[in-house]
């Protein structure tokens, strides 16, 4: 864990665009709830997307009276009118910028390709078709594996402005740069930065005493010098926030203590860095913000680094 040194800064990104992903779903409902609470926040565009899976419908319309088929219209051309529709109601409603983005193929290359063509700011999926069930949908799962953004995966049915934000922070850059993307999209909430620091001395079962009182010594310096720098860190962003940041530093494992912090305060939303990207493979399904996705019941921020975002 590296806490030797304070980079980054409090600088704000700007949220222009904002695309959410629909299937037409309870879940996907509530994406869209949030990615326009979200937008109207910040004055940003939005793109409602639906990627149409049309290997499937080739597939499955043999099934169907042939006749119907020449007489009513193909599936993907009435999803697409739904979409516009859609659209055009979330436009006249909200005054927003709104424009309906329909794609076939995989979902999430759909998504990856509108983001590098548009330069989105930030996606938003929901966790699955039926929120209430813990866990990821197939949808979210391809989005945050290989993040092309930051994606905001929905899982809470409440639509109000988040009013506790919690960042997991481990003064890598990747984390670094969580902490400024949460910030400039959520200004108005109360952030707290948790930093865990594994107690590994208290695993080390085979040395002497003494060897283990060194450990710990060395666990303790730099628990003090880990809170010291969190309380830096966060004052250096309170300045374009609503509220102070607080900074808590425990001795814990990283997945559960995320997990367990955000439960206890409670938190809206937890931001986390992905640090498993990858231009050839997928990072393994044991990482740290996967295991949060999994096991946390609220929503969650994943940041990419800073380099790796359109």
């Amino acid at each position: 864990m590296g806490v030797s040194s304070i980079q980054g800064g409090s600088g704000m990104t700007t949220i222009h665009r904002v695309l959410v992903a629909t299937d037409f779903s309870s879940g996907a409902r509530l994406a869209v709830e949030r990615a326009v609470q979200l937008a109207e926040a910040h004055g940003a565009s939005l793109d409602l997307l639906h990627a149409f899976d049309a290997s499937a419908w080739h597939g499955l319309k043999g099934v169907f009276d042939a006749q119907r088929l020449v007489m009513d219209p193909p599936p993907d051309v009435r999803v697409h009118q739904h979409l516009k529709n859609q659209a055009q109601s979330l436009a006249t409603t909200t005054g927003l910028q709104v424009e309906a983005c329909f794609g076939a193929g995989d979902v999430g290359q759909v998504i990856a390709s509108r983001v590098r063509e548009k330069a989105v700011s930030l996606v938003v999926v929901g966790s699955r078709s039926e929120p209430e069930l813990i866990g990821l949908g197939s949808a979210a799962l391809k989005m945050v594996r290989l993040p092309p953004c930051p994606v905001l995966v929905v899982r809470c049915a409440k639509c109000h402005p988040y009013n506790k934000v919690l960042t997991a922070v481990d003064m890598g850059d990747v984390s670094l740069h969580t902490i400024d993307f949460s910030a400039s999209l959520f200004p108005a909430a109360r952030h707290t930065l948790l930093l865990a620091m594994p107690p590994s001395w208290n695993s080390v079962l085979d040395i002497g005493s003494s060897s283990r009182e060194q450990l710990r010594s060395v666990h303790d310096a730099m628990h003090v010098q880990a809170v010291r720098q969190l309380n830096q860190l966060a004052l250096k962003h309170e300045a374009n926030l609503t509220y102070p940041v607080a900074a808590e530093v425990i001795d814990e494992v990283p997945a559960r203590a995320i997990v367990e912090r955000a439960a206890a305060l409670p938190a809206d939303c937890v931001a986390i860095g992905h640090h498993g990207q990858s231009a050839v493979a997928e990072p393994p399904l044991g990482s740290l913000a996967l295991h949060v996705l999994h096991h946390t019941l609220r929503d969650v921020l994943v940041v990419p680094p800073q380099a790796e975002r359109v």
